[in-house]
């Protein structure tokens, strides 16, 4: 038993936000999207340079991604764009304080959580809509390799799902699962399909002893013998150790990071 206590398109379906865990977008974002954003993507060439977004402006746009209509929202971003605004104040100045903005106002009930749902699936089609995949060519450096990506059981949260996965698709790895695919059985993926690697973000600790089970299952049914496990996620900022108890190979502390990782690992083992 895993000890819990600390030792030390059409737009995207909504991204659930449990209980108790209203500042697991913003963290998110903060600590592993964002940064790894900022160093993927470049600004317009001849874009001047733009200011730091006013709180009120920040604020203004948080009340757009909770409008009946999500066209507005859209629509502010790019037309902040077309004006010369930059990828790094795009995420820094702009989605990351927004996202932040929804956890305060459900926390002191200025909105639902039918809205900070709402408002978190808009970020991530937001993500979608300035995904690598519009920016950075593939890079055919996976050597076939295979992963496979889930959420953690009954866990539903699918940023860094998304981030993860773009990684590994321009590093050349054939990418299956993530967060389009929240639904799927991964312990019976493995059992019908080879896969190097299979990848489980994990938000929420209160999960973590279902994610060791499932780990267990995997490793149990999979056709690969010796698949790696990763995992990442809010859950491991706190706790980087806890991989370990879950019975995986490797923790991740940043999206980009994910595909060099994996690959070192997996030229470690034995052949």
């Amino acid at each position: 038993m895993i000890m819990l206590s600390t030792p030390e398109p059409a737009h995207a379906a909504p991204v659930a936000i449990g209980q108790g865990h209203a500042s697991v977008l913003s963290q998110t974002l903060n600590r592993s999207i964002i940064p790894r954003l900022i160093e993927a993507h470049r600004p317009h060439p001849s874009a001047p340079p733009a200011e730091a977004l006013s709180e009120p402006a920040v604020t203004a746009f948080a009340r757009l991604l909770l409008a009946p209509d999500p066209a507005p929202a859209f629509e502010h971003v790019e037309l902040q764009r077309r004006r010369g605004l930059s990828i790094e104040s795009l995420y820094l100045d702009l989605v990351t304080p927004a996202a932040r903005l929804l956890g305060e106002w459900w926390e002191v009930d200025e909105c639902s959580f039918t809205d900070v749902t709402l408002g978190a699936g808009r970020l991530q089609q937001l993500l979608r809509d300035h995904s690598l995949s519009r920016d950075l060519a593939l890079q055919p450096v996976g050597d076939g390799r295979r992963v496979l990506l889930a959420p953690a059981p009954r866990e539903q949260h699918s940023l860094g799902l998304l981030m993860v996965a773009e990684f590994f698709r321009h590093a050349g790895w054939d990418v299956h699962g993530g967060p389009t695919e929240a639904g799927s059985d991964p312990v019976r993926s493995v059992g019908r399909h080879w896969y190097d690697l299979v990848g489980f973000s994990l938000a929420a600790e209160v999960h973590a002893e279902a994610l060791q089970r499932t780990i267990a299952q995997v490793r149990s049914a999979s056709r690969n013998p010796r698949i790696g496990v990763l995992v990442g996620g809010a859950a491991f900022h706190a706790r980087p150790a806890l991989h370990g108890a879950l019975g995986a190979d490797l923790a991740l502390a940043d999206a980009a990071q994910a595909p060099a990782l994996a690959l070192r690992f997996l030229q470690q083992l034995p052949r």
